[in-house]
């Protein structure tokens, strides 16, 4: 038995990696169900993980055997959410989104602020004696003038400007560099496991 269902879930594997790889040479009905079927499978899941560590112990732990009530409101806040789909009500989903976007702001704000922003500025400017320091600081000046819009890009400003722009160009195609890397990374695994675990022509 735990042959047969391993020998099965191997042909599932190299099933479904076909078929996701098949989209290089055209689209096909095969792709599309495969994408379907891996995106209701995802939320599926999510669902049901987001309900037993979340929805679940708070309604019948919290609530109903602690009598914790106060956790109804935002259960009613999440609730509202899908007033979305009533046409006559949908303006009450507003209200959930605005107090979703409030509190993270106001989470970032107070508690990633020192992190996220003072920090970064306090490590790109404190250590200048190395090169590496002293272009990243550089570079960051640079950047931050390039977004300077109240004032007239000549000049001094304008070389700045441009060198900032420069920086971001060399700082986005170093990203996506790596995000072509890793990618190519997945697509050599999933031959891997095509060529040498499932056909076996390869070692």
């Amino acid at each position: 038995m735990w042959v047969a269902g391993s020998l099965l879930q191997k042909w599932l594997i190299a099933f479904f990696t076909i078929a996701l790889l098949s989209v290089a040479f055209k689209d096909n009905p095969v792709y599309r169900f495969t994408e379907h079927l891996y995106v209701g499978l995802f939320a599926g899941y999510n669902v049901m993980m987001n309900w037993f560590n979340y929805g679940k112990p708070t309604i019948y732990t919290r609530i109903l055997k602690d009598g914790q009530w106060t956790y109804v409101i935002p259960i009613i806040i999440g609730l509202i959410i899908y007033t979305r789909y009533i046409k006559s009500i949908a303006w009450m989903s507003r209200y959930t989104i605005s107090f979703l976007l409030g509190m993270g702001a106001g989470y970032v704000l107070t508690k990633d602020f020192k992190s996220l922003f003072l920090d970064q500025v306090t490590a790109t400017f404190v250590n200048l004696g190395n090169l590496d320091s002293l272009l990243l600081a550089v570079g960051v000046v640079c950047t931050i003038v390039y977004f300077f819009f109240t004032v007239e890009r000549k000049g001094v400003v304008g070389y700045v400007g441009q060198a900032g722009k420069w920086v971001m160009m060399i700082a986005f195609g170093s990203a996506f560099g790596n995000t072509v890397m890793a990618r190519v990374s997945l697509f050599l695994g999933r031959l891997q496991f095509l060529l040498i675990d499932f056909l076996k022509v390869a070692k």
